[in-house]
């Protein structure tokens, strides 16, 4: 009886099936919504690790820029005759000392980065201090000034606060060496606000595209320094909260904690390589999470839904869900395999179908970095031509051609004139900008078989397809006259280029492009001995042949054209 109760309570073997059907396809449903929702949890977690890491080293440089700014600043200061005659010899009399106070007092009214600036003797004592009327306790060198004077000739103290500052206090200074270099005399330093700092770290805080946060500046001693949060909190030096003081202990990993309000954070600490100090930040989880959190919200219904459908028709639906994710799958591995010339139809318009989207457009974008990654590694970035790598790669090839096909080529080496004298006289800018012309011109004036690319330096190399020695010297002597004549400008100023230009062809004997950058090289740097803007033939090491056609000879009869 009882068994037939149970027996009844199933009612059908459909009902069975459903149930087999729903639970089996839940696990698995789950399984992949976990899955998934997991890899868009590490995904999004390693961004925002690398997106704070990148805007930790940029605050860092910042920071190293300001600290050399005030060096800079300090080095000017420390160079006027003012301290330097004051302090020599016998002359550290109370005048003396009081025009240096007078000095420092007009100097730190010009800079509010400066609290005070003082001189110290040999022996770390103060001899002068700006602005007397400013109260607080003595200020002292950092025990092993003496060391860090020796080997960087740069000193940072430790931070403090004072009762009257909101902004937190360094201690920096420098050597004041005499005019022979010997022994110092003395130390020139500077009280400085360190919130001339908070600046840079709300630009960093902003870096990491959060709407709220913060970012602590601590001590290795675990007081904090600085912090984005508001200046009320950055005087007397108040310790960092110590579920703060903990990310430290892993440094470039994002920690979720809860702060003292109860809140769910995310924070990252990290130590500075060339800054003696360690950042802290610290953000919403919510704000950093929202998007992976909304994703679990429709990984979890999707599941469900899906699991429902399943049940209600496990047969039909199982092979809808089939084909999708086995192309999908082929589609995957094809990718890993290195294929990215592929796109999968989308068959529906479901969660599969946006997967399959996304895929499609995943495999495309994909594609395109890798086009421009590979571009990136072939071209020079200032010409836009092919880089020294590139064009030597295409002339290997079409070395290799000719010996398998016999089709002769032919190759220009190029140098601009007195390239050296354009930086000197007119900047490293002037340079590049000649070296951009000069690719343009190359680009005009050649066909579409023939490459250019940029050697090194100044020097450009040219492979002529298709081009015999005629040929080539023709177009190297168009390609000298359109530079001669092309105005060059940087700016306002106009500048007159010439070019010299080595000619020569793929032979027999030429096993490698080794030897026909000799030649190349060799008739090049005859050009530049024989008064430069010129083109010389090297055909081989013997003369040149001579012409056949009295159209080449009245062509090649320029002056700027020679032979050997």
């Amino acid at each position: 009886m009882a068994i037939q109760q149970k027996t009844s309570g199933f009612r059908s073997i459909r009902h069975r099936i459903v149930v087999f059907s729903i639970l089996v396809t839940l696990v698995p449903s789950f399984g992949m919504g976990w899955y998934f929702y997991a890899m868009l949890y590490r995904t999004t977690t390693e961004k925002t690790e690398q997106r704070l890491m990148d805007a930790a080293g940029a605050l860092e440089r910042e920071i190293n820029l300001w600290l050399k700014e005030r060096d800079r600043e300090l080095h000017v200061f420390s160079n006027s005759q003012v301290i330097t005659e004051n302090l020599k010899g016998d002359n550290r009399a109370s005048a003396n000392l009081r025009k240096i106070i007078n000095y420092l007092t007009i100097i730190k009214d010009q800079f509010h980065d400066y609290r005070k600036l003082l001189v110290f003797d040999g022996q770390g004592q103060t001899l002068a201090v700006s602005d007397l009327s400013v109260e607080g306790h003595p200020l002292a060198l950092p025990a092993d000034w003496k060391d860090r004077i020796e080997t960087s000739k740069f000193f940072i103290g430790e931070v403090y606060s004072k009762e009257d500052e909101i902004s937190p206090l360094m201690l920096i200074g420098i050597p004041l060496l005499s005019e022979k270099q010997g022994d110092p005399l003395g130390i020139f330093a500077a009280e400085i606000r360190l919130a001339g700092l908070l600046p840079f770290l709300k630009n960093a805080l902003s870096n990491g595209q959060a709407k709220s946060g913060k970012i602590l500046l601590i001590e290795k001693n675990g007081r904090r320094i600085l912090a984005t949060s508001g200046p009320g909190e950055q005087k007397g030096l108040a310790p960092p909260a110590p579920e703060e003081i903990r990310l430290l202990n892993t440094p470039g990993h994002l920690r979720k904690f809860i702060n003292n309000q109860g809140k769910q954070m995310v924070g990252m600490g990290l130590s500075f390589k060339d800054v003696p100090w360690d950042l802290v930040i610290v953000q919403s989880f919510d704000e950093i999470f929202a998007e992976v959190i909304q994703s679990g919200d429709r990984i979890i219904l999707m599941a469900v839904l899906f699991s429902l459908i399943i049940g209600l028709c496990a047969s039909i639906l199982a092979r809808q869900i089939l084909v999708p994710l086995i192309a999908l799958t082929q589609g995957v591995l094809r990718v890993a395999n290195g294929e990215l010339d592929i796109s999968l139809n989308i068959r529906r318009n479901d969660e599969f179908g946006i997967v399959t989207g996304m895929f499609n457009t995943m495999v495309k974008q994909l594609k395109q970095s890798y086009q421009e990654l590979e571009q990136l590694a072939t071209t020079d970035t200032l010409t836009k031509l092919a880089n020294r790598k590139q064009i030597m790669t295409s002339l290997n090839g079409h070395v290799e051609y000719y010996r398998r096909y016999s089709t002769e080529f032919s190759i220009l080496m190029i140098d601009i004139d007195y390239f050296k004298n354009i930086n000197d006289t007119h900047g490293h800018l002037a340079g590049d900008a000649v070296l951009f012309q000069m690719a343009q011109i190359f680009t005009k004036e050649l066909r579409s078989m023939d490459i250019a690319g940029r050697y090194g330096g100044e020097e450009f190399l040219i492979i002529l397809g298709q081009t015999d020695l005629q040929q080539a010297t023709l177009t190297a002597e168009r390609i000298r006259q359109a530079v001669e004549l092309h105005p060059f400008t940087f700016g306002d100023i106009a500048l007159h280029i010439t070019i010299s230009i080595g000619v020569t062809g793929i032979i027999q004997k030429d096993d490698t492009d080794t030897s026909m950058i000799s030649r190349a090289d060799k008739a090049l740097y005859e050009a530049k001995a024989k008064g430069r803007n010129q083109v010389i033939l090297r055909a081989e090491l013997t003369p040149a042949k001579p012409l056949t056609s009295r159209h080449d000879a009245e062509q090649l009869s320029s002056p700027s054209i020679a032979s050997k």
